[in-house]
This record gives structure tokens, C-alpha cells and sequence, in this order.
């Protein structure tokens, strides 16, 4: 839901108040899978 400004609710087209633009969404997945790495090799 996070990847699309307009979502279906109820068959209704809406704005998705969870949109995050792709730079941002991007960035975070970045972000995440660093911190993933890292924690494995602490392991």
C-alpha cells in the first residue's frame, strides 16, 4: 500500500495516506537491509 498514491477502499478511488514517495520508500528498504547485515555479522 506504501507504493501507490491512490488505493481502492470500498470501490471507492481514494488517496492512499500511506503513500511514500519512491526516493523515500527506497532509501528506507536501503536502510533496513544495512541494518540487517549488520546485525548478522554481529551474530
Amino acid at each position: 500500500m506504501r507504493t501507490h498514491p491512490m488505493i481502492i477502499v470500498g470501490g471507492i478511488l481514494q488517496e492512499n495516506p500511506f503513500f511514500v514517495p519512491p526516493d523515500e520508500f527506497l532509501r528506507e528498504l536501503q536502510t533496513r537491509e544495512a541494518a540487517r547485515r549488520l546485525t548478522e555479522v554481529e551474530l
